[in-house]
């Protein structure tokens, strides 16, 4: 049995003198929260000169002083291609309301850009009934309780798709998406839909384009996590191959789950293709960000993305994709959609409206 450092097994965990009255825990929590995150800071402050010493880390932190007029030309090269309006940043949302009968659901994609001097954007929607066929009742309900996971995946996996092949159709020069390139849910082949050849096809013709650069604002992966660590402000990095990342962390690191032809199919594409996009790591405002972007165009895709997250100082995020993202908040709302779904239901049949809701929505709040 792997001992566990002191203070951390699950008998400590749960022991009650970790538990606090209100009125006692009111009065020392402030200061040690302040503990806690001067701790957090330290540790952070180590970890970064710990990696500074790695050459490996430190050689890889860009614009060296050699390339610094070369990467300033790159950078008004970007400043012209995007507010000349040769950009576009393409994002989604998903709204769904689990009926009896299926889950009705409604993908919003929206694409923005700039055009003579303010943002302008296209939108796009897809609402549909997803019903998996039956043969009797009990078939059916069987079917809605096993497909439920299952259809929230392939939700995100259409709108996923749909904004990739959006991007690709639009016709600025360049394309931001939000997200990985190829996202988990197009990679994992979703089962019985069989996805693998539509949306490993798609993943081709994304990167042989080359201009479709995606940008990620959440990771977990530790190289990354180092790399990030490490930057500070106006400071890019090229960290590793996403042919590395899928050979390592999702085929040979049993995340994925296909049968034998379909792990032939994917590794024959990794291989194939995928050396071709880096994963890299990028710091504008106080928070670092990754992208995939093809290795050829790798300099100018950090360049573009960079001049973007400029406009938002703090958050440091390209505003193209916070616009997109912020339209499909408003425009096309969740909430909205559900309401619409009940109120529907209501006016047509008053009586099938307490089946058809969760008993979580008939709270007072």
């Amino acid at each position: 049995m792997t001992a566990q450092p002191q203070g951390t097994g699950f008998k400590d965990l749960v022991d009650p003198s970790l538990w606090k009255d209100y009125d006692t825990y009111v009065k020392e929590a402030d200061g040690q929260l302040e503990k806690d995150v001067v701790a957090s800071l330290e540790i952070r402050k180590k970890l970064r000169e710990e990696l500074l010493q790695d050459p490996e880390f430190k050689n890889k932190i860009r614009p060296k002083k050699e390339e610094r007029k070369k990467w300033e030309e790159t950078c008004a090269w970007a400043e012209q291609e995007l507010y000349g309006g040769n950009v576009a940043a393409v994002d989604g949302t998903i709204a769904n309301f689990p009926m009896i009968s299926g889950k009705r659901c409604r993908i919003g994609i929206v694409a923005t850009s700039y055009k003579n001097n303010r943002i302008e954007k296209v939108l796009y929607v897809s609402e549909r009934q997803l019903v998996e066929p039956s043969l009797s009742a009990k078939e059916h309900y069987q079917n809605l309780a096993k497909t439920s996971t299952m259809s929230n995946m392939l939700l995100r996996a259409l709108m996923l798709y749909g904004e990739r092949d959006l991007a690709l159709k639009r016709p600025e020069r360049w394309k931001f998406v939000h997200g990985e390139l190829l996202p988990y849910e197009l990679r994992t082949g979703l089962g019985i839909y069989e996805a693998l050849p539509e949306t490993l096809e798609l993943g081709r013709k994304l990167i042989n384009a080359k201009n479709v650069i995606s940008v990620i604002e959440d990771t977990k992966r530790p190289t990354l996590m180092a790399a990030g660590t490490i930057l500070n402000k106006g400071e890019f990095m090229d960290v590793f191959s996403l042919k590395d990342e899928l050979l390592t962390n999702f085929l040979d690191g049993h995340h994925a789950h296909f049968n034998k032809e379909d792990e032939k199919y994917f590794r024959d594409f990794v291989e194939g293709y995928c050396d071709n996009i880096r994963f890299g790591m990028f710091k504008v405002g106080q928070k670092p960000y990754v992208i995939n972007a093809h290795k050829e165009v790798f300099d100018k895709a950090m360049a573009l993305v960079m001049r973007d997250a400029a406009s938002q100082q703090i958050r440091g995020f390209p505003l193209l994709i916070d616009y997109a993202d912020n339209i499909c908040g408003t425009t096309l709302s969740g909430a909205d959609f559900q309401k619409q779904v009940m109120f529907k239901i209501a006016n047509l049949s008053p009586d099938s409206l307490g089946f058809e809701i969760t008993a979580r929505k008939t709270r007072r709040k």
